[in-house]
């Protein structure tokens, strides 16, 4: 297991290297310039050499990036915002607990909702309850996150009034954004769990656990549902780091200062440092959600395991 564990740390280190050196590039490739941002467009050529120079943005690109990545990794110093004239990093850890709780939150409602009724779904397979939830399914998966977020704004916030329209202070403010993240990734896990618990209750031993006079809760929650969940935990850890960039969107329209609202704020000011930090930050964490599924996939299947180690158990 421990060969299994250190080839897939290494793969992930190896991975996230060539990320950061992609996200740096963004630099050269966005249009822009951030010392004419900086100065503003009235600037004179003089005074805009000597600020590149200052900021060391005429040195070579190589050189560039790697002290860019040095500073990165021993003191989180992802560079200067050039719109604010503060760190990036002061600027980004502030919005990072908006972000997680916002995530963690949809991640949690979306699993209670969606594996309870996925199961349900794959036991009564062919009943009204089961076609009316795949037909839901199949509705939510269409519907883009953004439309979805500006009707429930309409009608729960402008024309009911129970809900604010914006902001983060108080859980009311939390309700529409999770419920808008909540359904944009329900159909999938319904879908996978489904699927999941209709292939186990294929298996010789399902079959058995009936022979020997279990009842069908004891069978669907101690075989079926247990067996299923490998493939339902590893998409858990996947479906995390594609919320976060879910909420990029979502967090613009409901007004959360969270860190997809400062992307997509960076993005329209081309502020390339805060840009490259938060991109930075949501590619490592989806390489380590990756990293964690597989190992939690090697833990809970041992033929996983072996077939990367050779063997090794």
């Amino acid at each position: 297991m421990k060969k299994y564990i250190l080839k897939k740390l290494g793969l992930g280190i190896v991975l996230i290297f060539c990320v950061s050196f992609l996200v740096f590039s963004m630099l050269y490739m966005m249009p822009g310039d951030p010392v004419t941002i900086m100065a503003g467009q009235l600037a004179k050529t003089k005074n805009l050499e000597g600020l590149r120079h200052e900021l060391g943005l005429d040195r070579p690109f190589l050189v560039q990036y790697f002290d860019w990545l040095k500073n990165v990794i021993l003191h989180q110093d992802f560079g200067l915002s050039y719109k604010y004239r503060i760190d990036a990093w002061s600027l980004i850890k502030t919005r990072i607990p908006i972000s997680l709780k916002l995530t963690f939150t949809t991640l949690i409602i979306e699993t209670l909702i969606a594996v309870p009724l996925g199961l349900y779904c794959a036991y009564k397979k062919d009943s009204i309850v089961e076609r009316v939830t795949v037909a839901t399914t199949l509705v939510f998966t269409a519907v883009p996150s953004f439309w979805l977020a500006v009707i429930l704004m309409l009608v729960f916030a402008v024309k009911l009034h129970w809900l604010p329209l914006s902001g983060y202070e108080t859980w009311q403010n939390y309700v529409l954004p999770i419920i808008t993240g909540v359904v944009g990734g329900l159909a999938s896990t319904i879908r996978l769990t489904k699927s999941e618990c209709l292939d186990v209750m294929r298996e010789r031993y399902v079959t058995t656990a009936y022979a020997k006079g279990l009842s069908k809760r004891a069978v669907l929650a101690k075989h079926i549902l247990r067996n299923s969940l490998i493939v339902i935990v590893v998409n858990l850890f996947l479906s995390f780091p594609w919320l976060i960039s879910g909420y990029i969107v979502i967090e613009r329209i409901f007004g959360i200062p969270g860190m997809g609202n400062l992307l997509v704020n960076s993005i329209v000011q081309q502020d390339f440092n805060v840009i490259q930090a938060i991109v930075l930050l949501i590619t490592v964490l989806t390489v380590i959600c990756n990293i964690l599924s597989d190992i939690v996939l090697g833990l809970l299947d041992p033929r996983i395991r072996i077939s990367v180690t050779g063997g090794e158990q």
